[in-house]
């Protein structure tokens, strides 16, 4: 019978040290700060397009959604187009992405304002990969946090299930 894979043996830990695998920001943060973060974590054999974002809930760290490069960019776009008055400035105001002065307003949005809502679907760490699968494949979804005790404590996405569907043929 062949060995159940649990989703810690291929989740992407996350933690708020310096040593996590696995972007992370705090929704207080700006998105200055998760491009930032992002482009940090972007090495040859590190590509994320999103981070985890946490909140403090007294001397807690608990989820508080995901950001993503679409998120980040969407953001931009929104605070872009109501800093240059209408959407029938929209072609033009895609310009802007490249001027320091209107980049400096767009990016000191707080990331809280520009997440995903937390997200409803979690797995825990010792659930069967197979589980994850079936979440990933219902809820459309490419990324879900592994939670412990409320707490992130990783990561996991559809790349590592590819990934380990590969190392099996």
């Amino acid at each position: 019978m062949p060995e159940t894979k649990k989703v810690k043996d291929l989740m992407v830990p996350v933690s708020s040290s310096s040593s996590s695998e696995y972007p992370v920001v705090y929704n207080t943060d700006t998105l200055r700060d998760a491009i930032k973060v992002l482009k940090d974590y972007s090495g040859e054999s590190k590509k994320h397009r999103s981070i985890i974002v946490l909140k403090k809930e007294g001397n807690e760290e608990r989820l508080a959604g995901i950001l993503t490069v679409r998120d980040i960019l969407n953001a931009i776009k929104v605070k872009t187009l109501n800093n240059n008055d209408t959407a029938e400035n929209f072609p033009v105001s895609w310009g802007n992405f490249y001027r320091k002065s209107s980049l400096g307003y767009s990016v000191n949005t707080k990331v809280a304002d520009a997440i995903r809502p937390l997200v409803t679907e979690f797995v825990h760490s010792e659930q069967n990969l197979s589980d994850a699968i079936r979440i990933m494949m219902t809820k459309k979804i490419n990324i879900l946090p592994v939670l412990e005790g409320g707490k992130p404590i990783g990561i996991i996405r559809a790349i590592d299930i590819l990934y380990y569907i590969e190392e099996c043929l």
